[in-house]
């Protein structure tokens, strides 16, 4: 089975999912990935070592070189590079897994999106997406064959169990994520007697590499996130394959099935409550054993599955 993905960013838990597909039996797999500017420099070279991944150029368009693939899998549609491979004469007849994580957001972009995208999304047999909220918007957007589970990563790297005590948030620093809330929880939280830390990495001067995530979970008790708008946070992921605790705004798109602690969105008084229950030890982590669907091993199965089916 030679199977292709085209995918835009260089990410740790791609890597993980596609080494566990690349060493399955029978599986021939490949990669294109265009780097994107994120203002973070991951080392991509020591990300996909071992694995058959070419990098390609910000907003470069390529062509699937070697053998045709039997399926591909592509991610959205706003890159070019994406775009080109999904649209190369030499694909046509290729079944190809439409895979993005956008929700459904009643308004004028979802709706308009329907018709927009019409022509393009008739490449594709069916789409790959993280959850529910992303499946939904697939079922709108008028796929036939829609699979929940795309993001995944190795859950092995992430065990050891959480510190005993302190808050993280690991991120971007971007306006979604309002990290502002997050100042402003922690604020109303020492006020009212908190004594734990609040660690941030992922911003301007606090980037970590991927392998050095899962030791930050193993000292931290409790993962933060106060987003307006994230629709399958990774980080949420790896918090309870490490067995965190987890306080997060109700528009964190796996909130629910990662049984993480819910608060309003903006609501900072509803999160520094929160935190003060979860230092006195009424947050209760939900369980690493949630994160096992989303496994690598897993993962490789479930696409692999796929793949054979839209193949035959």
């Amino acid at each position: 089975m030679n199977i292709l993905f085209a995918w835009t960013g260089v990410t740790s838990y791609m890597a993980d999912c596609w080494r566990e597909l690349a060493a399955t039996p029978g599986v021939s797999f490949r990669a294109v990935v265009e780097r994107v500017r994120s203002g973070s420099e991951i080392d991509a070279a020591r990300v996909f070592r071992g694995i058959d991944v070419e990098i390609a150029g910000p907003g470069e368009e390529v062509r699937a070189g070697g053998p045709v693939p039997d399926a591909v899998f592509a991610v959205g549609w706003h890159s070019r590079t994406v775009r080109g491979i999904v649209q190369d004469p030499r694909l046509r007849g290729v079944p190809k897994v439409c895979c993005f994580d956008m929700p459904w957001r009643p308004g004028l972009r979802c709706f308009a999106a329907r018709w927009a995208l019409r022509g393009f999304l008739k490449n594709y047999s069916a789409a790959y997406v993280p959850g529910e909220s992303a499946a939904r918007y697939a079922r709108w957007l008028g796929f036939a064959e829609t699979r929940k589970g795309l993001f995944s990563l190795d859950t092995r790297r992430f065990a050891g169990g959480p510190g005993e005590r302190d808050f993280i948030y690991i991120g971007r620093d971007v306006p979604e994520k309002r990290i502002d809330i997050l100042r402003r929880a922690y604020t109303l939280y020492r006020e009212a007697g908190g004594t734990w830390k609040l660690d941030f990495y992922g911003g301007a001067g606090t980037f970590v590499q991927p392998r050095d995530v899962p030791a930050l979970y193993r000292s931290h008790a409790c993962l933060l996130l106060a987003s307006a708008f994230d629709p399958w946070p990774l980080v949420l992921l790896e918090a309870t394959s490490a067995g965190l605790a987890a306080i997060v705004s109700d528009r964190c798109g796996n909130a629910d099935e990662l049984r993480a602690r819910k608060v309003p969105y903006g609501d900072a008084r509803a999160m520094a409550r929160a935190m003060l229950e979860a230092e006195r030890g009424g947050v209760k982590p939900a369980g690493p054993g949630l994160a096992a669907p989303y496994d690598s091993r897993e993962w490789a199965r479930r696409t692999l599955e796929m793949a054979k089916g839209l193949a035959r």
